[in-house]
């Protein structure tokens, strides 16, 4: 385990190898860099794996919920851990929100990035966390107030659930991500503290037509969250972007595609 110290917060990872060829790991809300121990049996000997716990999540922190995680901090962030690790030039691998770190991360340095593994990622568009926490005012209010006290909230969920409103998989998602006070603070914390990061989907696109970089784009059948429909718009943009679609619910697709990826590799060159 390592950390790298910043200004505003501790930026926890594990490197696995030494190899010139270096692939960084962003996993989902609520996970940590473990998510990805799998994708260790694949690791060839001129690859490093770098396996990173986003800030709010695993052993990495962030100092005081008045400072905002920004794409400048960010880039910094990065430059210092290139700098720590001897590395420019990388692959970057990410799943849900650590999709969205990586879409932003190749916004500020689409001259670095070697290739892209997305797998159901945000930032594209927009999900239901982000938006309640990005609601003004009194709106975000409520959001507060749902997170510290939820037990209004879980009964409405559940009659718009027999109402036929809500779907089981997404009344499921939003129980698990809410079931414990420290959870409910993480979302409410870590919405709020990633504010400004919102990317430019019109720029990736640009840069992604004009570098040419392999980019793999993974979806599930079954996934309610993040749905292939809502990344098509997407996707249709870049030439160079391949879509994978497995049998695979939202909560799976990290697994699934490691189980992909070890039967058909050849098919996405990323490893």
């Amino acid at each position: 385990m390592k950390f790298l110290e910043t200004a505003l917060g501790k930026l926890a990872y594990e490197r696995h190898g030494k190899g010139p060829d270096v692939h960084l790991f962003f996993h989902g809300f609520g996970q940590n860099r473990k998510i990805y121990y799998p994708f260790l049996q694949i690791r060839k000997e001129h690859q490093s794996f770098l396996l990173i716990d986003i800030f709010y999540h695993g052993q990495s922190s962030w100092k005081s919920i008045s400072k905002k995680l920004t794409k400048e901090i960010w880039r910094d962030v990065l430059l210092k851990l290139m700098a720590e690790e001897s590395f420019k030039e990388f692959h970057l691998i990410g799943y849900s929100m650590g999709g969205k770190f990586s879409l932003i991360t190749y916004e500020l340095f689409p001259n670095y990035v070697q290739s892209l593994l997305l797998m159901a990622p945000d930032g594209i568009k927009t999900g239901f966390w982000y938006n309640m926490a990005t609601f003004p005012g009194i709106l975000n209010r409520i959001f507060k107030h749902v997170v510290f006290h939820p037990d209004r909230f879980f009964k409405t969920i559940d009659i718009l659930h027999r109402l036929g409103f809500l779907q089981s998989s997404l009344v499921k998602f939003v129980k698990f991500q809410m079931q414990t006070r420290t959870k409910r603070a993480q979302v409410y914390f870590t919405w709020n503290v990633f504010k400004p990061m919102q990317t430019d989907l019109s720029y990736i696109i640009k840069m992604a037509r004009m570098h040419q970089q392999p980019i793999f784009l993974v979806t599930g059948t079954y996934d309610k969250m993040i749905t292939p429909d809502n990344l098509e718009r997407f996707s249709s943009k870049i030439p160079n972007l391949k879509n994978f679609e497995l049998q695979s619910g939202h909560n799976t697709l990290v697994e699934d595609t490691f189980d992909f990826v070890q039967k058909y590799g050849n098919t996405m060159p990323i490893f």
